[in-house]
């Protein structure tokens, strides 16, 4: 295949790709539109099936109305050859030939529908049980079309609250961190300023018991005034 022949074809493929997505995208609307096509449909095939049972109605009424006649005009014939008026009784003969070729035409084509009509109620019938039928399978995809959207809405609501809660927790972890860091360099500070100032290595000297010494009010007299001479006990 040439590279022509390839790009043109997948031109073709892409087109049908987006019909499909579009036709997806519109199944339901398009299932509405077909079930409303195939009631426009059930209500022309009724409305020409009420003509096809009208127009058998006049036929049946015609044949009826022939059948009668040629009752009538049988007597006729009878009485005129009675009175002895063949000529009279030929002519009305004719007449019944003439009408009872009508008559077969006509209860051939009342046959004729009479089997058209049945046909097409039997049609009738059926579709307009296939369309019952797919009515309901259409309100239970409705329905279930309803129930998935609005499912999916709760998991779409429920995902971004997550999210956000997920949101929330990293910035609340970031602030401990800080809080801790910031707590950190305070206690090193403190440190740091102690062993600036002495005061790290003097408590260390205490915690050593070296240095530091307190001194009460005896202690001091006695660095005043110099140590007291010992009296001498008397002999027994």
């Amino acid at each position: 295949m040439s590279v022509w022949g390839k790009l043109f074809t997948a031109l073709r493929g892409g087109a049908n790709e987006a019909a499909e997505s579009v036709a997806d995208s519109q199944a339901m609307r398009i299932l509405d539109q077909e079930l409303r096509d195939a009631d426009g449909a059930l209500r022309q095939a009724r409305s020409d099936l009420a003509g096809l049972m009208a127009t058998a109605k006049r036929i049946e009424k015609r044949v009826e109305e022939t059948r009668a006649k040629e009752q009538r005009d049988i007597q006729s014939v009878r009485a005129a050859m009675e009175a002895g008026r063949e000529d009279l009784a030929r002519g009305l003969a004719e007449r019944i030939a003439i009408a009872r070729a009508e008559l077969g035409r006509d209860e051939g084509d009342l046959e004729r529908m009479r089997q058209q009509q049945q046909a097409m109620m039997r049609t009738v019938k059926e579709t307009e049980a296939r369309i019952g039928t797919m009515k309901r399978e259409v309100e239970s995809v409705k329905a279930t079309e309803s129930l998935q959207r609005a499912q999916k809405a709760i998991a779409s609501s429920h995902s971004g609250v997550n999210s956000r809660l997920g949101s929330a927790m990293g910035s609340l972890e970031r602030i401990r961190d800080r809080q801790a860091q910031l707590s950190a360099r305070l206690e090193a500070g403190d440190e740091l300023a102690a062993l600036e100032s002495g005061a790290d290595l003097d408590q260390q000297l205490l915690a050593a018991g070296i240095g530091g010494r307190t001194s009460n009010a005896d202690d001091i007299l006695a660095e005043i005034t110099g140590p007291k001479e010992l009296k001498a006990l008397p002999r027994p």
